[in-house]
């Protein structure tokens, strides 16, 4: 690949390269000795990396790829809430049903018992009055 670079005249060197990819630029300073200037030799050394055009376009295609994993992730568990709320909504009912239930069944086992009662009651009446008229103590 070719490397060109231009000089603009103020100190600035623009490198243009035909492909894309990784270079390292060596610079070596031979300034001209001047009061203000010590220095004779220097080096400068520049590491240019390849800069990708389709950055940006990854970054949208990877933020669009985590939003849809966020949504996939959230969309789960909103089905997961659903589903535990169906569950619970039938074990309420459930429990609802049964409870009703027992305690239709208590009232008529109450009455049941109450009607066993009474007649337990008019039975003992009974046999003690026609014991009594039998022994003549009435």
């Amino acid at each position: 690949s070719g490397i060109n670079a231009e000089y603009g005249g103020t100190g600035v060197l623009h490198y243009f390269a035909e492909e894309y990819g990784e270079f390292k630029f060596c610079l070596e300073l031979h300034p001209q000795k001047s009061k203000e200037w010590q220095m004779t030799t220097g080096k400068l050394h520049l590491v240019v990396e390849r800069q990708y055009q389709d950055d940006a376009e990854e970054l949208i295609a990877e933020t669009q790829d985590a939003i849809t994993r966020t949504l996939q992730k959230t969309l789960r568990k909103v089905k997961q809430i659903k589903m535990e709320q169906r569950y619970y909504k039938k074990r309420e009912q459930e429990f609802r049903s049964i409870s009703w239930l027992t305690a239709n069944r208590v009232i008529w086992f109450g009455a049941l018992t109450a009607i066993t009662v009474v007649a337990c009651g008019c039975f003992m009446m009974q046999n003690l009055r026609s014991f009594f008229i039998a022994k003549k103590l009435v």
